[in-house]
């Protein structure tokens, strides 16, 4: 429960952030100060939201908290999901973004994810098969 508690917090400071650099700071002026905070704050408020939003979910489809495996699941899918929107962002402040940019990133995340999972299986069936 305390973890929970903590990501809570701490997503809500980060929102807190990043309202506060977009408030406070003119990208104009402070060029990559003010688009490395932009950027920073955004993905450390995501992160933490988007962790909230799995975990609960896992709570509600499993009826229970997930294990630290699971937890670093979550992790991980909410920082390439992040990675996915925050290149999106800097494609789209550039003007560069269209719709044959964002399939390969797509795909390239989609295939980084399925990278992960294939590792994991195949951890896990190692320990299958040497525990007999």
């Amino acid at each position: 429960m305390l973890p929970l508690i903590l990501l809570g917090i701490g997503s809500i400071v980060s929102w807190g952030a990043w309202i506060f650099v977009m408030v406070r700071f003119d990208p104009f002026v402070g060029k990559w100060i003010a688009h490395g905070l932009f950027y920073a704050s955004l993905a450390l408020a995501l992160q933490g939201t988007l962790m909230l939003a799995g975990m609960f979910w896992y709570k509600h489809k499993y009826g229970r908290t997930g294990r630290r495996a699971e937890v670093g699941i979550i992790a991980r899918q909410a920082a390439l999901f992040v990675c996915f929107i925050i290149v999106v962002f800097i494609l789209s402040a550039r003007d560069i973004l269209k719709w044959w940019n964002i399939a390969p990133l797509a795909v390239l995340t989609f295939t980084i994810e399925l990278f992960f999972i294939s590792l994991s299986r195949k951890t896990h069936s190692n320990h299958i098969y040497a525990s007999k």
